[in-house]
C-alpha cells in the first residue's frame, strides 16, 4: 500500500486527503457528545477537538509510514534554525488580543477558555501535519528538483490549504466571508510552508497556527460581549490585509532558502 501511495501523483493524494478531511469534518459526531454536554459551545469544541485529533493522528501516521519526517520538519537530523522567524506572526496574536481587550471577561468560564485553547491547538496541529507535514513534502519529492519546483510545491500546498476552507460553506452561507477566508488561508499557508523549509521544524509552526486561531476566536466565548452578531452578514477584506504581510515576508524568506539543503533532504528521503 505504501508503495502505491508513493507512486501516486501528489495531486491525486491531495484530492484524496481533502476528501477524507471533508468526510471527517462533516461527520455528525456531535451526537456522540450531546448526552454529556448540553452546552452548545462545549459541544462544538469537544467535537472539534475530537475530529482534529483524529486528523492529526492520520497526518502523523502517514508521515511516518511514507518516511518523510525530514521534509516534514520532524527529524532530529536537521536542527531548529532561525527560531526568531517563528515570532513574525505574533503581530496577529496581538491584533487578536486587542480586538477583545476592552470587553468584559468577568463572565468567562475557565473550562470554556481551556477548551477553546485546546481545540484551536488541535486545529493547528491537524492542519499543519496534513498540509505542511504530509502534502508539501510529497509535492517536493515530485517536483522539488525541477526549476521553480520548490516554489511551486510550497504554493500548490498553500492553494489547496486555502481551497480546503471552502468546506466552511457547510456552516456559513455567507459566500463572501468564506472566500475571504480562502484567500488569507493561502497567504498564511505559503508563509508556513516557507518557514518550515527555513527553520526545519513543524511543531513550532503548528503551535503558532493554533495560537493565532485561539486569539482570533476569543470573541466567540460565551459571556463575552462582542460585535459578532452585528457583523454576521457583512464581508470585510480586513483579514486579507492583515495576512498579506505574511505572504510578502514568505516571498522574501523564500529567496533566502538554502536550496542545496532542501535537495539534500530530498536525496535522504528517496
Amino acid at each position: 500500500m505504501i508503495t502505491i501511495i508513493k507512486n501516486q501523483s501528489p495531486f491525486v493524494i491531495t484530492i484524496a486527503v481533502l476528501a477524507v478531511l471533508a468526510l471527517i469534518v462533516l461527520m455528525p459526531t456531535e451526537a456522540l457528545f450531546n448526552k454529556v454536554f448540553n452546552d452548545d459551545f462545549k459541544l462544538e469544541y469537544v467535537d472539534l477537538t475530537f475530529k482534529m485529533g483524529l486528523l492529526f493522528l492520520i497526518g502523523y501516521s502517514f508521515i511516518k509510514m511514507l518516511k518523510i519526517q525530514t521534509l516534514a520538519g520532524l527529524s532530529k537530523q536537521f536542527p531548529w534554525r532561525f527560531k526568531y522567524l517563528n515570532l513574525i506572526p505574533v503581530y496577529l496574536i496581538i491584533i487578536g488580543i486587542l480586538s477583545v481587550y476592552s470587553r468584559d471577561f468577568s463572565q468567562i468560564e475557565l473550562p470554556n477558555l481551556i477548551l477553546l485553547l485546546f481545540g484551536c491547538l488541535m486545529v493547528g496541529f491537524a492542519e499543519e501535519y496534513l498540509f505542511r507535514g504530509l502534502l508539501q513534502p510529497l509535492f517536493l519529492k515530485k517536483y522539488g528538483s525541477r526549476k521553480y519546483g520548490i516554489f511551486m510545491s510550497i504554493l500548490l500546498t498553500a492553494v489547496f490549504f486555502g481551497v480546503f476552507h471552502l468546506i466552511n460553506l457547510a456552516k456559513n452561507d455567507n459566500v463572501g466571508q468564506v472566500l475571504v477566508q480562502v484567500v488569507f488561508a493561502m497567504f498564511i499557508g505559503f508563509f508556513f510552508g516557507v518557514l518550515l523549509l527555513k527553520t526545519n521544524k513543524l511543531i513550532p509552526i503548528a503551535i503558532t497556527h493554533g495560537l493565532i486561531n485561539f486569539f482570533f476566536s476569543l470573541a466567540f466565548l460565551p459571556g463575552l460581549k462582542t460585535i459578532q452578531d452585528e457583523t454576521a452578514n457583512t464581508v470585510s477584506i480586513a483579514p486579507i490585509i492583515l495576512f498579506l504581510p505574511l505572504f510578502i515576508i514568505g516571498l522574501l524568506i523564500y529567496k533566502k532558502l538554502d536550496k542545496k539543503e532542501i535537495i539534500e533532504k530530498l536525496e535522504i528521503e528517496i
